[in-house]
């Protein structure tokens, strides 16, 4: 697989958004229980050019009998996740959309659950001064 790497810009912080993010690589957003990737055709093709295979050969491995999931893979993390002192993503260039929008996804503006457990799983969530409560680790709201 290739060389990790990870995109500085994509750091920073979103409108809207109670928080900044920085990521510190713990790779937890890529073991969220219950978390699916779901992807593109497009996506599907350029996964499979980045590992070389054809997309034949990638859908059985990678998919989900659906065809528009990732697999799980060890654990029930990401079937792309590598592993180590500092986890990586084996597909981080050619990652999905859904991959690549973390921790900002737009449902998490409008579900409190989802913000709480987005808050709760990144270490590279840092809130916003004046952004509201934030939660303690049993999900409470506190100021």
């Amino acid at each position: 697989m290739s060389e990790v790497r990870y995109d500085e810009a994509a750091s920073g912080t979103r409108p809207g958004f109670p928080y900044r993010w920085a990521c510190r690589r713990s790779a937890n957003c890529c073991a969220i229980p219950g978390g699916v990737v779901r992807v593109t055709a497009d996506e599907i093709a350029r996964i499979a050019a980045l590992l070389r295979i054809g997309e034949a050969a990638f859908r059985p491995r990678y998919l989900q009998p659906d065809g528009e999931r990732l697999k799980d893979g060890f654990g029930n993390r990401c079937v792309f996740l590598q592993e180590g002192a500092l986890a990586g993503c084996a597909i981080y260039p050619e990652r999905p959309a859904k991959c690549r929008q973390w921790p900002f996804w737009p449902e998490v503006l409008v579900d409190p659950t989802l913000l709480r457990l987005v808050e709760r799983t990144c270490p590279g969530i840092e809130p916003l001064p004046g952004a509201g409560a934030t939660t303690n680790d049993r999900g409470d709201a506190i100021s």
